[in-house]
């Protein structure tokens, strides 16, 4: 994948708009990411995340390893694409910080990469900042939300590390199948990867429902029963999300089975339960 030189500036989308109020600080309920951290053994969370994740791996007891291979499979397709010459990217709805973050990861690929981690839960951003501390000048966090793109967009702490003049990954992973699709998720992505310069790429995972189906019905409904939207979606559905961006090989496919350093078993390939991508913008 070429970089791109010599981009002229791109022509203005939409008005600054007025970005959402802070989201509020919540305990009581549990958060899509406090909840993960549970499941991937973190110390960041609370009595709520803590009852929802026991409810979920009720219904799912292979929750962890998908968990792991969502992790994993961040890891290579950001080594993928930092390898390929990309050097910014926007980690979209982050989460609480894991053991290899994404700047850490493009890092040791190209030392030279931006990555600006972006949320909306004022718990995870504050950690973020703590716990993070090694991301140096090359790093930003900011509080935004995918749901609203054109404030994201304009967010001074995004735009003054990211040029989106230049090619950038924009990683939304573990995120999509929480907006319904009265949030218009497609929209969103329609609209940051118009503002993106050709050559950058969309990374997602997306629950799906015609992988492991029984276990997919099953964990939708231990989120909902949470009080957490959930809705998977299927391989066409997921696609039509991808806003006619151009697949990187291996196209969607299992999440483990996107460029998978080792061997997938019989009994991986049976418990999967999202879908993985990198698409590229021509």
């Amino acid at each position: 994948m070429a970089e791109h030189e010599g981009l002229g500036p791109l022509p203005p989308l939409f008005d600054v708009p007025h970005p959402r109020p802070p989201a509020p600080l919540d305990t009581d309920s549990p958060h899509v990411a406090r909840v993960y951290d549970f499941l991937l053994g973190g110390k960041d969370h609370f009595r709520a995340d803590r009852a929802a994740a026991e409810l979920l791996l009720r219904a799912n007891p292979y929750l962890r390893d998908t968990c792991r291979e969502q992790r994993d499979f961040l890891r290579r397709a950001v080594r993928y694409l930092a390898g390929a010459g990309v050097r910014q990217f926007v980690d979209i709805g982050t989460g609480l910080p894991a053991t290899l973050p994404t700047h850490q990861i493009a890092r040791s690929v190209e030392p030279a990469a931006r990555v600006a981690y972006v949320d909306n839960d004022p718990i995870i951003l504050s950690h973020a900042r703590v716990l993070l501390t090694d991301g140096g000048p090359g790093t930003a966090f900011v509080e935004g939300d995918l749901r609203e793109p054109e404030a994201l967009l304009h967010d001074r702490a995004l735009t003054e590390l990211i040029d989106l003049h230049e090619p950038v990954a924009m990683v939304v992973t573990g995120l999509l199948h929480f907006l319904p699709d009265h949030e218009q998720p497609a929209k969103h992505l329609r609209t940051l990867m118009d503002a993106c310069a050709p050559g950058s790429c969309l990374v997602l995972t997306h629950g799906a429902t015609d992988l492991a189906v029984e276990l997919s019905r099953a964990t939708a409904a231990a989120f909902r029963q949470s009080g957490i939207p959930c809705q998977a979606r299927d391989r066409e559905e997921v696609l039509e999300l991808m806003v006619d961006l151009e697949p990187v090989e291996p196209g969607l496919v299992p999440m483990a089975a996107w460029r998978p350093e080792g061997p997938v078993t019989r009994a991986m390939r049976e418990r999967q339960i999202a879908y993985g991508a990198v698409a590229r913008k021509g």
